[in-house]
């Protein structure tokens, strides 16, 4: 037998080996590298006049007032909203970074932290997703918001604060009347929604289908695989036992690490994309070094994964 065979009925289980200082070190490299040149390419540009976004700005600005004046603020808070969630995802990312290196090496909590830059990133694009109308836009934006308070009037109540929490709804509910946005109602009165000129959106979203809907084809459905590490489910976390020679420690696996870069990556091409069809920047050059990027450090960590120490 050769060294390229294996015996019969082995399979190749690509990845499904210990994690090493080598390719700790590399995988992190790559995400550092990896932010850096996404941080580059989106370094304050002017948004391009054919761009959706000062389209809807010109819209808004065109609606009387005061409507017109509402509804720019609600846009307003949109832009900060979706900006501030690129900005977690990229810290999610740097904490990543550490993780992978970190000893002894991680089992699950890269899993973890990639399925926070995940949410993040979804988060940005159900906001800024190129394609929708910007009444649509809004009506996301005024679902989240609804959502939050209701979050935030909870924790609240927890705290014997509910004259606050009555406050902020009561702030909501005028700020979203002032945007003449039409509060949507099932069969038992309960809100459900939110309707902006004819364009219906829900309080919330499903991350499970837009993650499914949203990343980029070359990434596989990615969120049952990150729940499944982040909610400690013995289906998923048993595996790490099998890893060990005693098998009753918890041993890391480069499959784990390489998972977590590969979708972090999908994040983020995920919102470059939103970025360059909803601001109009240009962004096809960064996306083809990016992609390139990915594939070349793809092989070379998989070659230093199963590289003998």
């Amino acid at each position: 037998m050769t060294h390229d065979e294996l015996p019969e009925g082995e399979e190749v289980r690509l990845m499904a080996v210990p994690i090493t200082d080598a390719f700790a070190q590399a995988a992190a490299e790559v995400l550092r590298e990896y932010r850096e040149m996404v941080g580059r390419s989106v370094q304050e540009p002017e948004p391009k006049a054919e761009s959706p976004f000062l389209a809807e700005v010109a819209s808004i600005k065109s609606t009387p007032d005061p409507i017109g004046t509402a509804r720019g603020s609600l846009h307003g808070m949109l832009l900060e909203i979706a900006g501030m969630s690129f900005d977690t995802a990229l810290d999610h990312m740097k904490a990543l970074e550490h993780d992978i290196t970190r000893e002894p090496p991680p089992v699950w909590s890269t899993l973890v932290m990639a399925r926070a830059v995940l949410e993040s990133c979804l988060f940005f694009d159900y906001l800024f997703e190129p394609s929708i109308s910007g009444a649509l836009r809004l009506a996301r934006c005024a679902g989240l918001w609804r959502r939050d308070t209701d979050h935030s009037a909870n924790l609240a109540k927890v705290l014997e604060r509910e004259d606050e929490a009555t406050e902020v709804d009561a702030y909501v509910t005028k700020a979203l009347e002032a945007c003449d946005i039409i509060a949507r109602r099932n069969d038992k009165n309960r809100l459900t929604g939110y309707i902006v000129d004819g364009e219906v959106s829900n309080l919330d979203f499903n991350i499970t289908d837009r993650a499914r809907n949203r990343l980029p084809e070359w990434m596989p459905m990615p969120y049952g695989l990150l729940s499944g590490a982040a909610h400690g489910r013995p289906w998923m976390t048993d595996r790490a036992r099998t890893m060990s020679k005693d098998g009753e420690r918890l041993v890391g696996e480069a499959a784990t690490v390489m998972t977590a870069v590969m979708v972090v990556m999908a994040s983020m091409e995920m919102c470059l994309r939103d970025l360059q069809g909803y601001l109009g920047y240009e962004l096809d050059t960064a996306l083809a070094e990016l992609e390139q990027y990915r594939k070349v450090t793809s092989l070379r960590l998989i070659g230093l994964a199963h590289a003998p120490e």
